[in-house]
Parts: C-alpha cells; structure tokens; sequence
C-alpha cells in the first residue's frame, strides 16, 4: 500500500468525531490489515478476530464478550472505547443486522471498527446506524466510496470494475444475476462506450442479423438490463446511447486511462503519485471472463497502456534514484512485451548498475533466444555491445581472482 494512502486512511480515522460509532473499512481497500497496528494503539481497544463461518448473532457475541473479558481484565464491554472485528463478515449477514445495532448503539460507548469483505447492509438501511457510521478510506479517484454518505441526490452510484473478470456493484451491493451471458456482456460493452450508436451495437454483437431482428434482440437484452439493475442504464438522445442522468458511474477502465495520461503533463514527483494510483486500479486484464472480439481488442489497448504506465513509473522512480523499485517495475512491465528490446536494456543496465551483471546476462539471452525463435532476428547492437562488455568484465573479474 502507498505510503500516502496509509497517511489518508489513519488521518480520515483520526478526523472521526466522537459521534462516529462506526467505521468500517472499505470492503474494496485491499491493505486493510496494514492499519492494525495504528488502530490497536487507540486506548482500551480490542481486537476479536472472528473465528468460524455462518456464525449467529449469538455466536458473535460469545466471542466478543470473551475477548473483552481477558484484553480488559474482566471489565466490560462498557470500558472499551475501540473495538476491533476482524473479518466480521464470518457472521451470516441477516445475523450482523442485530449484533452491529446491539454494539453500536447499546453495548459500547465508544466505536466499532469492521475489517471485511462485505458491506453490511444493516447500516445503510438503519437510518440510526447510518449517520453514526463512515466507510473510510474515503477516496473516489480510486473507487473507494463512503456508502453511508453518498444520498447522491437522486442518483445511483454504479460502480463497475473492468479490470479483472468484471464486478459491478449499485449503491454498495453487488449485481450478480444477469439472467445470461449476454445482458452482462451488453452492459460492460454500453458502460466501455458511454456514448454509442445503435448501428455501432448492432455491428458488434448482431452482425449477421437483419436490422429488424438485431433490434428486436437489443431491446429485449437492453429491458432486462435495467430489470437487473432496477433502472435504465441509458438514455437515447441525439442519435446516441449515453449513460443516463441518474447514473453516477464510477468505472475503474476509464479512471485508469484518464489518470495515466494526466500523468504525462505533470512534474515528476506528481507523474509517481498518478501513476501508482493508475496501477493500483489495474487489478488484472480487461474482462478476463468474456471472450469476445470487442473485449479483445480492449483488453490489449488497456494492457498496453498498462505496460506504458509501468514504464513511465519505472523511469521516474530512477530519477528519483529508487534503483530498485524501479528495476522492478521494469521487469513487470517486460512480461506485458517480450520482445522490447529498449526495457530488456534498461533491466540489464540496472543490474549492471547493482553489481549483478549475471542476472544481467540471463535477461540478455532470455531475449536473444525469443527473439530468434519468434521473430527470427538477433538483439539490436546496443543490446549485443552490452552483453559483450559484461562478459568480458566477468572474464577479467575471474581472471584477476
């Protein structure tokens, strides 16, 4: 986790005011245990770790009243002001609706802290829970929303991520049943576009049909579309389908993009922020659980922009004289292309630069030999000139000993 982030996440928590009953860590924050050791210095915490699976509300409670028990000295829950569950969602969630308000609101005077991966709904839906609870790190450039107060203004919050086998959440819960492959296919395909036209769709996903037919199709797969999410994803205007008014969409592909390009036009220092904030969303390639030519297509533009990124970090982490950091950035960015011969020299410089000149020589003959089994031609000169000096520098070296 970067640093900045781990500062944002302990300063959102420290900000918190005492009416704050609640906190939970954001179920999309993927460095959650990071945080333990700042939050189990607050005075009279506990931890609990629950333990177990489709536990009751009273199995919950059971373990939370005997960890206090021995972490407090056989005080109470009363005497805690900070207390810790970790993976909370161990409990069956219609069993959390009566074990978080019995915390909350009844058992502890102070806070409940919640380490997960799940929402509980009960403080969304508990107008009582909800103003005493925040979602925390709270941060939309990287699709971590505060759930409790996003009202949105009549707007639902959609939030879809691309980057990987595709997961789409609305106001917080998860959209899983698609009623078929080609539903969900559409909606990632409208959400990738923003803006298209019904000709575009047609030529996409119903090329050998006639206009009439294709039409038919679309609408009865656009209809269960919006019974799926309860609302129209689109609206029609002006010869275009746009995402509708009433949709605040958060989408990871597009703040990837947008966030790696707005990285080129920045000081260095700023260019790092950026660009490991891009990486942080690249979560795995595009749609990896849909297989068809438009996915593709988009898939190698994103992987290619990703392998851009990794580059671009690599080499302002250099300049900021991070070798190492950046040395690993280069070797990821090389399983994106194996064949660019301008990272296979920045790789084997470094490792010159580190004093490992055979690792050096292992990623020279990696590539000598793809090359030439794939492409049938030799590493460029420079590469070749390179190799040439660390072998005869091992040879002196070996020489001399």
């Amino acid at each position: 986790m970067p640093a900045s982030l781990q500062h944002l996440v302990v300063q959102q928590f420290e900000a918190l005011g005492p009416e704050i009953r609640v906190v939970i860590l954001q179920p999309n924050f993927s460095a959650q245990h990071a945080l333990l050791t700042a939050l189990v210095q607050q005075p009279n915490c506990v931890y609990v770790r629950i333990e177990g699976s489709g536990l009751t509300a009273a199995d919950a409670r059971a373990q939370i009243e005997a960890a206090v028990a021995v972490q407090m000295d056989g005080r109470d829950l009363a005497a805690v002001e900070t207390l810790i569950l970790d993976e909370y969602d161990r409990v069956a969630p219609s069993e959390v609706d009566s074990v978080l308000p019995w915390l909350a609101l009844e058992a502890l005077r102070g806070r409940v802290v919640l380490l997960g991966r799940r929402v509980p709904f009960v403080v969304l839906d508990d107008a009582r829970l909800r103003d005493c609870t925040r979602f925390i790190p709270s941060e939309r450039e990287l699709m971590l929303w505060d759930y409790s107060r996003h009202d949105g203004d009549g707007t639902s919050l959609l939030e879809v991520r691309a980057l990987g086998a595709g997961r789409v959440h609305l106001n917080g819960r998860p959209v899983d049943a698609w009623d078929g492959v080609l539903p969900r296919s559409l909606f990632f395909y409208l959400v990738d576009r923003g803006m298209t036209t019904r000709s575009e769709i047609f030529d996409t996903f119903w090329p050998n049909l006639s206009t009439r037919e294709a039409t038919n199709v679309f609408h009865v797969t656009k209809r269960k579309i919006s019974e799926v999410l309860g609302m129209d994803l689109t609206v029609y205007w002006s010869g275009f389908y746009h995402i509708a008014p009433k949709v605040e969409l958060s989408y990871d592909s597009a703040l990837f993009s947008t966030t790696v390009q707005d990285s080129a036009v920045v000081s260095n220092d700023e260019a790092v922020v950026l660009l490991r904030r891009a990486l942080s969303l690249y979560r795995g390639d595009f749609l990896t659980s849909i297989e068809m030519p438009w996915v593709q297509k988009r898939r190698q533009e994103l992987r290619q922009t990703y392998g851009e990124a990794l580059v671009a970090l690599a080499k302002s982490t250099e300049r900021q004289g991070e070798v190492r950091r950046a040395l690993g950035l280069y070797l990821r960015a090389s399983t994106t292309n194996r064949h660019r011969e301008d990272l296979a020299l920045s790789i084997m410089r470094l490792y010159h630069d580190l004093g490992m000149d055979g690792d050096a020589l292992k990623i020279y003959g990696l590539l000598e030999s793809q090359l030439k089994a794939e492409l049938g031609v030799a590493p460029a000169p420079q590469l070749q000139e390179l190799a040439t000096t660390l072998r005869a520098g091992g040879a002196d070296g070996n020489a001399a000993s």
